[in-house]
């Protein structure tokens, strides 16, 4: 797929990672990836290794969690670190209208619309990340060290023991 034919969420990806300057690789595949096992699966990766961009609200506020493929998000975590309003996770009708991006390729990088973004620090342990790059076929790998530059995000405990 050349970019001049790409759907739009994946261009949008690209033209941010181009905007920021970064060395990332998209790949594309014959199927969707819409879980974190089936990325690890197709990429040969290990599941801790796939961010999974999960988008919740606290309160009325759009939080979103990048968090490694083989944990789980703990909601009380999210809600201590984000000021303590109720925690819910948003439909996939809310991901798209705030993300711009379906759910199950979400990306963490070129959201529609601002989110607090909260990095799950279990994914430290790894030099690069695979991520959703804005449609279900695509994933993107990122040097985990430019991931808090590119979304505005913070290292924080956000996932059940």
């Amino acid at each position: 797929m050349t970019p001049s034919c790409e759907p739009e969420p994946l261009a949008r990806v690209r033209a941010t990672l181009a905007a920021a300057g970064t060395e990332a690789e998209l790949r594309l595949f014959d199927q969707h990836l819409t879980t974190a096992a089936a990325a690890a699966e197709a990429l040969g990766a290990e599941l801790g290794r796939i961010a999974k961009s999960i988008l919740l609200f606290a309160g009325k506020e759009p939080v979103l969690v990048v968090t490694a493929g083989d944990r789980r998000v703990d909601r009380q975590k999210v809600k201590a670190l984000t000021g303590g309003a109720k925690v819910t996770i948003a439909s996939a009708d809310e991901v798209l209208a705030v993300t711009g991006f379906v759910a199950g390729g979400v990306a963490p990088v070129g959201l529609l619309h601002p989110a607090q973004v909260l990095l799950d620090e279990s994914m430290q342990s790894f030099p690069d990340i695979w991520a959703g790059a804005g449609v279900p076929e695509a994933m993107l790998r990122l040097p985990l060290a430019d991931l808090p530059r590119l979304t505005g995000g913070r290292w924080g405990d956000v996932v059940t023991s």
